[in-house]
């Protein structure tokens, strides 16, 4: 392989072989005429995502798959910047992907494009999600639907690592590695990494129109898992906030936002706006899991704790 990529795409995987096929299939036409560099960390370490990158790289020789035995979305991460720096000293960007992705045409070019317009560091985009037919109103009301979008331009922060661009200049703000290994089971180390972003000076944005679609599974769309879903982000993002904006601030937050949820859910109920209830219910969970990180609790949504 040639040292001289100036994109890398970082996709992180754990036993989902067929998404991972489909999300690279439609990579493929965004990569025409790029010297890009295609990375596979592997969190399974076993043979099915191998084989697929195996077979993607007779149409893209470019690419690699890598195992990563420390368990974590963090962890795996990680490993995918650290390999990106030693097979592509001198890239640009790292495009992060996640293995449930489909990039649609004209993707690529407009986050490099909005990333050179603001002179950003870091560039997301929109994720809508594929829903099943017959979804309830409260996948229908989801981030597995749609994430919150703005118009293109710099925006504070943003919702995920599906759809980002990472500027190599994120060095000149702090060193490898970008995330922390302390959000590798619960989840969280995007959002950490984008306030760390933010603490240190640097500039996001946002390009609305590099448009990725995700299509949602139905076990994670069961009302107990969307509950579980918004309590245990609430959890982490807890920590995080109270890490950088103190932790009587963040209280405060948790518990007006609580407070507020229950009123507005008891007038949507009151007045039959079933759309806004559910909405209400979800925002709700998400309250009740930062009250709950107040008081010490901790998720493990992404790895299991190892058995005693």
């Amino acid at each position: 392989m040639s040292a001289e990529f100036d994109l890398v795409v970082g996709i992180p995987t754990f036993r989902r072989p067929q998404l991972l096929a489909a999300l690279l299939d439609s990579l493929l036409p965004e990569l025409q005429g790029r010297r890009a560099l295609v990375i596979v960390a592997d969190n399974d370490c076993g043979a099915e995502a191998p084989a697929v990158v195996a077979q993607f790289r007779q149409r893209w020789p470019d690419s690699v798959c890598i195992p990563v035995a420390a368990r974590g979305v963090a962890q795996v991460r990680n490993a995918l910047v650290g390999e990106a720096l030693a097979r592509a000293p001198h890239w640009q960007w790292l495009l992060m992907m996640d293995d449930d992705g489909l990039v649609t045409p004209g993707w690529l070019q407009h986050l490099l494009d909005t990333g050179a317009a603001y002179d950003s560091h870091l560039v997301g985009g929109p994720v809508d999600g594929v829903l099943p037919p017959g979804a309830s109103v409260f996948a229908q009301n989801s981030i597995f639907a749609a994430r919150r979008r703005w118009p293109t331009g710099l925006v504070p922060s943003l919702n995920t690592t599906q759809n980002l661009a990472i500027s190599r200049r994120v060095e000149q703000l702090f060193a490898p590695p970008f995330f922390r290994n302390e959000y590798g089971a619960s989840g969280g180390e995007d959002y950490d990494f984008f306030r760390r972003v933010a603490h240190a000076g640097g500039r996001i944005a946002w390009s609305d129109e590099a448009l990725v679609l995700e299509p949602a599974p139905p076990e994670r769309l069961t009302t107990r898992s969307l509950l579980h879903r918004y309590a245990t982000t609430g959890s982490y993002m807890l920590a995080i906030d109270s890490f950088y904006d103190g932790r009587g601030y963040t209280a405060l937050l948790a518990f007006k936002g609580v407070c507020g949820a229950l009123v507005r859910m008891a007038l949507a109920a009151v007045t039959l706006r079933r759309v806004k209830a559910a909405r209400e219910v979800l925002t709700l969970a998400h309250y009740c899991g930062r009250v709950a990180g107040l008081f010490g609790v901790r998720t493990n949504r992404y790895v299991a704790p190892a058995k005693k």
